[in-house]
């Protein structure tokens, strides 16, 4: 198999590999409203999480969540983050339903797109199998490509949709799992202000708060965008 691989990247000296397992972050603030850890809500860009996570095949969107303290329940945290998802895919689905194709956000993307953005060009398609044949000990390789195009299958905006949630998804228990949390001097700041903080690490050279955050520290209300 190895002599395959040597064969076909000879051949394709301007065919350039994905970097495997590239991650990028996704800010998250987290503002408690009360002496209680678990009092909170939080505030993040739905949209960019999505483009982060497909800006290659191999990306893995990391949470890079900023907080005022750290002794709050993980477990909760993704259960209300995965259900912010939940509701934007319901809005998706209504659109779709409704007949909107454009203009909806993250939704105005998907009705679009039917392949995957590496295997939307033939060096892009090219790639996927080489790596597939550099990682697969023979088989069904054509089957294994996650982004192969569909020549003889029209797929709908519905399927086409469900897939880009389902992927999403995935991309979101994935970030979930590896995310960090900091304590942000302005956070920490304001939840000090209903009484004594624990837990986390302080980042003193932490960048600003964005004004978008700023203006709504007293909203107590979980948004993904403004």
């Amino acid at each position: 198999m190895r002599g395959v691989f040597d064969k076909i990247t000879g051949a394709l000296p301007e065919v350039k590999m994905p970097t495997i397992g590239k991650s990028v972050d996704v800010p998250v603030y987290v503002i408690h409203n009360s002496a209680d850890a678990e009092d909170y809500f939080f505030i993040f860009d739905f949209e960019q999480f999505v483009e982060r996570s497909r800006s290659g095949m191999f990306v893995r969107p990391r949470l890079l969540v900023w907080a005022g303290r750290g002794d709050f329940g993980r477990g909760a945290f993704a259960r209300q983050f995965r259900e912010s998802f939940a509701r934007e895919f319901d809005v998706a689905r209504k659109a779709l339903s409704e007949g909107e194709t454009k203009d909806v956000g993250w939704f105005g993307q998907v009705v679009g797109l039917g392949l995957g953005a590496a295997a939307q060009s033939i060096p892009g398609m090219v790639a996927l199998i080489v790596l597939a044949l550099a990682t697969s000990a023979g088989g069904a390789i054509w089957a294994r490509l996650p982004n192969r195009p569909r020549f003889r299958k029209t797929v709908s905006p519905e399927e086409k949709l469900e897939a880009r949630i389902a992927e999403t998804q995935g991309k979101v228990d994935a970030a979930l799992a590896g995310m960090e949390v900091t304590l942000h001097r302005e956070l920490y700041d304001h939840a000090r202000k209903f009484g004594p903080v624990a837990g986390g690490d302080l980042d003193y050279d932490a960048w600003p708060l964005p004004d978008y955050v700023r203006k709504h520290l007293t909203d107590q209300a979980s948004t993904s965008w403004w």
